[in-house]
């Protein structure tokens, strides 16, 4: 398998797991776990997973030194932390499924970043598979008949912005150079010292234990986010780096689809009315990035 069709399997994956996060979300916000403390519980518990594999793999840890480069992990930190809050947030005002659909409309914002800092050029086929990966979506979640909220929608909007421009810089230079599980460690690290900085700022209400109620799903629900986050996001870096921002963008529709079968099967979510059509231009779209190369067609829009 070349490192192009690894870095398709490998973002389809992580969507997936991604996917599943409002699932986890669900069962500890239900279990009264204030956001702060699913996000808290999240990163340290995702560092931790990412040192014990360091240490098992035997790998050799890499301390930098470089303030510049130490400054982009932590601006990279900053916007994947913000994301991750956003859309907890947006959970609970909205439906997770059309929280969803309105976060994917990163793809857009990747690629209007990368085209114009001429980083990219797009290719035909890659146009073509976002506009049906992002109609697929829309199909699939229906979002047109439901009633909004409008903190909920502007949060998941938000979110789509801040989450395009962590990925913008997974192709950074600098960034491409280090190895995907040290760079995750430090990615989780700076998260973690964000919180706990926020924390002191904003006081320690935000870190309530008090009132959560200790339950099978609480556990399961720690478990689960952690795992996911953890997987998701080092093999989601992995595979952004090997086929690039704006495909690895297009190909994360998976996890808008995952997001609302969970929403549908299991938090009594309303089902989409053109659902299976979503469902086919979804896997169509993915379909058609797989076989294509954005080195063909080629056309510049500036």
């Amino acid at each position: 398998m070349n490192s192009y069709f690894k870095g398709i399997l490998l973002t389809s994956l992580s969507a997936i797991l991604f996917g599943l996060n409002p699932l986890f979300v669900f069962l500890l916000t239900d279990n009264n776990v204030s956001i702060y403390l699913t996000l808290f519980i999240r990163f340290v518990g995702s560092l931790l997973i990412y040192l014990f594999f360091i240490i098992v793999s035997k790998r050799k840890f890499i301390l930098i030194k470089e303030i510049k480069l130490l400054l982009k992990i932590l601006i990279s930190s900053f916007f994947f932390l913000s994301t991750a809050g956003l859309l907890v947030y947006s959970y609970s005002k909205i439906d997770s499924g059309l929280t969803t659909v309105l976060h994917f409309s990163y793809p857009i914002l990747i690629t209007m970043l990368s085209v114009w800092t001429k980083r990219d050029k797009l290719s035909l086929t890659l146009v073509i598979a976002i506009i049906i990966s992002i109609i697929g979506v829309v199909f699939v979640t229906n979002p047109f008949n439901m009633e909004c909220n409008v903190v909920g929608v502007s949060t998941a909007l938000l979110s789509a912005l801040t989450f395009a421009i962590y990925l913008f810089m997974l192709n950074d230079k600098d960034i491409k150079k280090i190895d995907n599980s040290i760079f995750v460690v430090y990615l989780s690290l700076f998260s973690v010292l964000l919180l706990i900085i926020s924390l002191i700022i904003f006081s320690n209400h935000l870190f309530n234990y008090q009132s959560i109620i200790y339950s099978f799903e609480t556990i399961f629900g720690t478990l689960g986010l952690i795992v996911a986050s953890a997987v998701g996001v080092i093999i989601f870096s992995c595979g952004a780096r090997k086929v690039g921002g704006p495909i690895a963008g297009t190909i994360s529709s998976f996890e808008p689809l995952t997001a609302v079968l969970i929403g549908v099967l299991y938090l009594n979510e309303s089902a989409p009315k053109y659902y299976k059509i979503g469902v086919f231009l979804i896997i169509f779209a993915t379909a058609l990035i797989s076989l294509f190369s954005t080195k063909k067609n080629k056309i510049d829009l500036n």
